[in-house]
């Protein structure tokens, strides 16, 4: 777990701390294929920091105690961080109090451990997916174009046309009267 004196981070007020996290965003080869709209958002919003071209990020005014650490991309997908600041004290011979921040993944939906191991210092984000938006147009098919409905109905059509005339042909000239007689009664 990283630690950091209170004289490395700036006191806003009672609650607020200002730090500063390095990230490196190792799975990509490299940072410019991100949009420039990528940004890092704390608590849905809260606070927001952008991704530098060398792959670091800074937030500002991060409040002690639990948040959920975002990067919203339009092209790559990321995994979501549970960052937890609290105070400690120094260890002795040390002055005042120390910040500790414990940062964790975190699965949407599910309860925040304290049993998922804690990443380290500086931590380092990777996308764990690239969206895809589109999906390549499939070629020409003839299997597929004769199992359409519709062309199933057309070759039955065709099959009527063709075939059943050759078959009355075929028939014996008294079955033909017998069935034409036995439709009109």
């Amino acid at each position: 777990m990283p630690m950091w004196s209170k004289k490395g981070c700036t006191q806003l007020g009672a609650n607020y701390l200002l730090f500063d996290f390095a990230v490196r965003l190792f799975k990509l080869v490299d940072v410019s294929q991100l949009a420039t709209r990528a940004q890092v958002v704390v608590n849905g919003g809260e606070h927001r920091g952008y991704i530098q071209s060398d792959g670091t990020f800074a937030v500002d005014n991060i409040k002690l105690g639990d948040s959920l650490l975002e990067i919203t991309s339009s092209d790559y997908a990321f995994p979501k961080i549970h960052v937890r600041i609290s105070l400690k004290d120094a260890v002795e011979g040390g002055e005042g109090t120390r910040a500790s921040i414990a940062a964790r993944y975190v699965q949407i939906g599910s309860e925040w451990s304290d049993d998922a191991p804690v990443l380290t210092y500086p931590l380092r984000i990777g996308a764990s997916d690239k969206y895809d938006f589109f999906t390549e147009r499939q070629g020409f098919s003839i299997i597929t174009m004769f199992s359409n409905p519709y062309m199933m109905m057309v070759g039955a059509s065709l099959l009527a046309v063709f075939i059943l005339p050759k078959l009355q042909a075929n028939i014996d000239p008294e079955a033909l009267k017998e069935l034409q007689l036995g439709g009109k009664k």
